[in-house]
């Protein structure tokens, strides 16, 4: 007889396989054409075992949604350890403000890139889901963006003279700079069996325009 702990295990390997199977037919179909049976179906299960681990595909979804949350906020952390934030001043030319700043998106843009690419189907289903048909996903996922954006606010807050950005810019800064390097990422055309190779460089540039901007606009407020 298995002991409490095996049966654990197990149950957490069956739920995770369910999971795995569900992000496998959002890929190829999308979130809204997943039921139980085809979940059970593609994991080899049983429908009614399905019941053993979710009450509903919802549930099992909003588990996805607390998968993908860890994965970005894992992805922000690495990103951090390798952003540096060079000091930067009033009257800098623009060509010194634009060597400083690629210190945080060049870091900010490849880690993405890189998680992405870890988790490609969890990535996708939080950032295709938020305008999705499933209230409880869409609640999930406008929940754990907050949170991320958040985490980015305070990444930015904390290099206090480096960037001089006002407190109430930073969320709209730092929801602005999620939205636009998971877009870019996750609309590139992936070539069929192939790992593909994201060009970073464009969306690197977009970003450093829109720090540019608000670093000048920063600048004119203060003379």
């Amino acid at each position: 007889m298995a002991s409490r702990n095996e049966a654990k295990e197990q149950k957490e390997k069956t739920s995770q396989i369910l999971i795995d199977s569900a992000l496998e037919l959002c890929a190829e179909e999308g979130y809204a054409s997943l039921s139980l049976r085809s979940v059970a179906r593609k994991a080899g299960i049983a429908p009614t075992s399905f019941y053993r681990h979710f009450r509903e595909i919802d549930e099992m979804g909003v588990a996805m949604v607390e998968q993908a949350k860890a994965a970005l906020e894992e992805w922000l952390a690495g990103a951090r350890k390798i952003m540096t934030f060079p000091q930067v001043k009033p009257g800098d030319a623009p060509d010194k403000l634009l060597a400083a700043i690629e210190h945080l998106t060049r870091p900010f843009v490849k880690t993405f890139t890189d998680c992405f690419q870890n988790t490609p189907w969890l990535i996708h289903l939080f950032f295709q889901e938020r305008t999705g048909s499933s209230a409880a996903l869409r609640a999930a996922i406008t929940d754990a963006t907050g949170g991320i954006i958040r985490d980015l606010s305070e990444i930015l807050k904390k290099q206090g003279r480096s960037f001089p950005f006002r407190a109430g810019d930073l969320d709209m800064i730092s929801e602005t700079m999620i939205t636009l390097v998971s877009r870019d990422v996750m609309e590139y055309p992936s070539p069929p069996d192939a790992q593909p190779v994201y060009p970073t460089e464009p969306t690197i540039q977009k970003l450093n325009l829109l720090m540019l901007g608000v670093l000048i606009l920063e600048q004119t407020k203060q003379e």
